[in-house]
């Protein structure tokens, strides 16, 4: 899913000329901590609870403050695992969008993201759930799906994070099949090294540790 589909359309903008008190009543309205700041369609920048609470004056113009704004942002086309990448590492509420031509589009909420992720058909699907950690040059999805495909089993869902200051990466793979013990079974034979797993035989505390990890990071 793209980003131009996940767009709340409850995200308001402020321009350079709203005072901070503005910017801190709209973000109570709408129960976030960041909102963009455009002028003419053009993305200046992001402004946050926190910065404002840190000025002389919380009634302060904007404009004064343009040049210490930063601009995360993600493009239209881009995928709803990139929204998700900036969110954390930025600590966001909200994500800008901007269009190949770098004009605003308008912003996706962490709560829109929560919502989609969890109305996603391989989230609802069963299945288990394992993540595998190797380094970037041993990358093949290919090797990886036949060894999974072996097992007569789908993979529903995959994505990759990049492991700090490492080459190396965690692929994080969903697929069809609760049990999946011959699967990890296959992958540590091939001196794949699995990280972690999760399926239904699994303690609800791993769930719930992995379920309130998200909760943390949507909600910062």
């Amino acid at each position: 899913m793209q980003a131009s589909e996940l767009l709340s359309s409850s995200i308001l903008t402020l321009h350079p000329d709203n005072d901070g008190q503005k910017a801190l009543s709209l973000m109570d309205d709408l129960k976030i901590s960041h909102l963009p700041v455009v002028q003419n369609k053009s993305y200046l920048g992001i402004i946050s609870e926190n910065e404002i609470l840190e000025w002389e004056k919380t009634d302060e113009s904007i404009d004064r403050h343009l040049t210490n704004l930063v601009a995360p942002h993600v493009l239209e086309n881009q995928h709803l695992f990139d929204i998700i990448e900036v969110l954390e590492k930025n600590r966001l509420t909200i994500v800008p969008v901007l269009t190949e031509n770098k004009q605003y589009m308008g912003s996706v909420s962490n709560r829109k993201l929560l919502y989609t992720i969890a109305r996603s058909s391989t989230v609802q699907s069963m299945g288990g759930v394992f993540v595998l950690e190797m380094n970037q040059n041993n990358y093949s999805m290919s090797e990886i799906a036949r060894i999974i495909e072996s097992n007569n089993t789908k993979i529903l869902s995959s994505y990759i994070t990049s492991v700090p200051n490492s080459t190396k990466i965690e692929l994080t793979i969903k697929v069809n099949k609760i049990e999946i013990d011959a699967i990890i079974n296959d992958f540590e034979r091939f001196e794949y090294k699995v990280m972690a797993s999760y399926q239904e035989s699994a303690s609800n505390n791993d769930f719930m540790e992995r379920y309130e990890s998200l909760m943390r990071f949507l909600n910062p």
